[in-house]
């Protein structure tokens, strides 16, 4: 009976063997050995995560492709629709993919590699599509001691050690962010601001009757006062960057019935207002709020816009950067 027991033990083992790339039978015992991986972060030169795709100078949109061995594999893309399920001890090759570590860091993940094979001085590149590369160089040998398995592992960075003894190192890598971010010229936040009576008429316009008094009308923000300038070349001359001008009032022809707006502005508009407020005086006519919402979030080097504005808490326009208000008193 018992040689039966020992050669069903030995069985089990084998087809463990088998079955399991990085399962060992020793003295007795199955091992499972978790498979390696290679976790790369990437790291701007003020701490930033350059793989984040919303991080200005975002590395995530880039065709980054990794080579090991005669194979070559490319960011994200999943050989017969496989991706990896997490934790597993039967090491399949996924290629490279990102992920997202537990504090919240965008890397990306090279693997799975079986543990119990033995690497010396392998060679994994990276190429991160902008011309740049890196090579992770490293080790792995499995010895036993006293029946139990030990590992001897070395990870290095471009010739540098940077981590041993693990089955998945986290390396980060120092890089800058991409340049192309300061071809984006942002357009300016200018507001456009008609006065209406209840008929209708242009209230800014001096010929119509009961118009307002210019000289009374002030636009109130952040605390300082702006009262009516006039700006002979409207608003076809905005330029970039910015030109605060404050309130202005284009040209007027007295004889055109067409309604016509003060404006305010310039203001970035990569700046971020977060529910800022821009009151309206028009003197004895009273006074209307603006309240406003300005942000800009950066996907794979793209800018991508968030803004809404209401008039007096009613949602008046959104997503755009010359906002229109029709007031009327």
């Amino acid at each position: 009976m018992k040689t039966w027991k020992n050669f069903f033990y030995l069985l089990a083992a084998c087809l463990c063997a088998i079955s399991f790339q990085a399962c060992n039978y020793e003295n007795g015992k199955i091992y499972d050995f978790t498979p390696i991986t290679i976790q790369l972060t990437l790291t701007g030169e003020n701490g930033e995560d350059l793989l984040n795709p919303n991080t200005p100078g975002t590395y995530a949109g880039l065709p980054t492709i990794a080579t090991y061995g005669d194979e070559t594999y490319r960011k994200d893309v999943f050989e017969d629709g496989l991706r990896p399920l997490g934790r597993a001890y039967l090491a399949r090759m996924y290629g490279i993919y990102t992920v997202q570590l537990k504090d919240g860091r965008y890397a990306l993940e090279f693997g799975e590699l079986d543990s119990a094979d033995e690497y010396k001085n392998e060679k994994l590149t990276i190429e991160w599509g902008n011309g740049t590369k890196d090579v992770i160089t490293f080790s792995s040998k499995l010895r036993w001691k006293f029946g139990k398995p030990v590992f001897n592992r070395s990870f290095k960075l471009n010739g540098e050690e940077v981590a041993k003894d693990t089955p998945s190192p986290v390396i980060d890598i120092r890089k800058e962010g991409l340049v192309e971010i300061i071809l984006w010229d942002i357009a300016p936040l200018v507001f456009n601001i008609y006065l209406l009576d209840d008929k209708g008429r242009d209230l800014l316009n001096t010929t119509v009757d009961g118009h307002v008094d210019l000289d009374s009308v002030k636009a109130i923000f952040k605390g300082k006062e702006y009262y009516v300038n006039e700006d002979p070349n409207s608003k076809d001359s905005r330029i970039y960057p910015p030109k605060f001008t404050g309130l202005t009032r284009p040209w007027y022809d007295q004889n055109n019935t067409t309604p016509q707006p003060l404006y305010f502005g310039e203001l970035d508009g990569a700046e971020t207002f977060e529910n800022e407020t821009l009151i309206m005086d028009w003197g004895k006519l009273g006074r209307d709020t603006i309240t406003f919402t300005s942000k800009t979030e950066w996907k794979n080097n793209q800018p991508y816009f968030i803004r809404s504005y209401l008039l007096n808490g009613k949602e008046a326009s959104k997503d755009t950067n010359k906002p229109t208000f029709w007031i009327r008193k």
